[in-house]
């Protein structure tokens, strides 16, 4: 992936069907709000999961949750109805608004100090065409997101549609590893909320297993994993950031609560989770056998 940018967060690869299931870790209401856009990839501060807390003063923060997704993928999940808050613009429509972003008007020069210090008049390239009929013959010209509904800004948001969609096919692909006898149980019983807190203990188990830890829990395991897998696995910065984002949500919104509270679940949603922490284990025990 050719992202020109040091961002907190990256996402998985364009098409591959991840981006709604990257919106999806975090909990029902969560509001992203687009704060860098570059090669074609908005990069999200994450908020709203806490009602009782306002967004974070700083969204570049490492306390905060950001998530990156590619422009195609997200006109593609706004066009399926499974996300709101992106309006399709043509090319010359987002770089005029970037621009203006950046305080350019019509009929004024834009200046910027070059390595020297000196200010220098920016010249910025001709404005695409604006599209026409022929223009539908090669695609859909409308492939660039505004952040907005009926022409009002508004943050991205995953629809009913969009959480029917995520908990159907992550239900659908649980596979319980023989090594989890007590979560197969469980989940026979249907006793969802053991089932989770069973899972999540396996988690947190498996990465102070990875870590040779005999204590160690939350935020600062996975900090500590994350540190481990650079000095000691060859994993790509952009594989860790991807990573580190899934264990952080998982802990914040699945392993954490459940930990904590009795959780009334449906067996769906239940799944789901399961399911998400399923690949989130399998995927530690393999960076633990790579780390042996």
């Amino acid at each position: 992936m050719a992202i020109h940018a040091d961002w907190p967060a990256y996402p998985c690869e364009p098409r591959g069907g991840h981006a709604l299931f990257d919106l999806a870790q975090f909990p029902k209401g969560t509001q992203f709000e687009p704060i860098d856009d570059i090669d074609r990839c908005v990069l999200f501060s994450a908020y709203g999961f806490d009602p009782n807390k306002p967004p974070p003063k700083d969204p570049w923060s490492d306390d905060a949750f950001q998530v990156a997704i590619w422009h195609e993928d997200l006109i593609h999940l706004q066009k399926l109805g499974v996300i709101t808050g992106v309006t399709p613009i043509s090319e010359r429509e987002w770089q005029l608004r970037r621009r203006i972003d950046a305080g350019w008007r019509w009929g004024q020069k834009l200046y910027i100090k070059d390595d020297q210090g000196k200010m220098q008049p920016l010249d910025w390239p001709s404005l695409p065409e604006t599209p026409h009929e022929d223009d539908f013959y090669d695609g859909d010209p409308y492939q660039y997101p505004a952040f907005e509904v009926d022409g009002k800004d508004s943050p991205v948001t995953v629809t009913t549609a969009g959480w029917d969609v995520a908990t159907r096919e992550l239900s659908a692909s649980i596979e319980v590893p023989e090594s989890l006898p007590d979560l197969r149980k469980q989940l026979d019983h249907e006793l969802y909320d053991s089932a989770v807190r069973e899972v999540g203990i396996a988690i947190e188990a498996t990465l102070r297993e990875a870590l040779d830890l005999d204590d160690g829990y939350g935020q600062k395991l996975v900090g500590h994993f994350i540190h481990h897998l650079k000095d000691d696995v060859f994993v790509h910065n952009t594989g860790l950031k991807m990573y580190r984002l899934r264990l952080r949500t998982f802990f914040k919104f699945v392993r954490n609560p459940h930990a904590h509270h009795k959780i009334s679940l449906p067996e769906p949603q239940a799944l789901a989770l399961i399911a998400h922490a399923l690949d989130l284990l399998n995927d530690i025990q393999q960076f633990s056998d790579e780390m042996k």
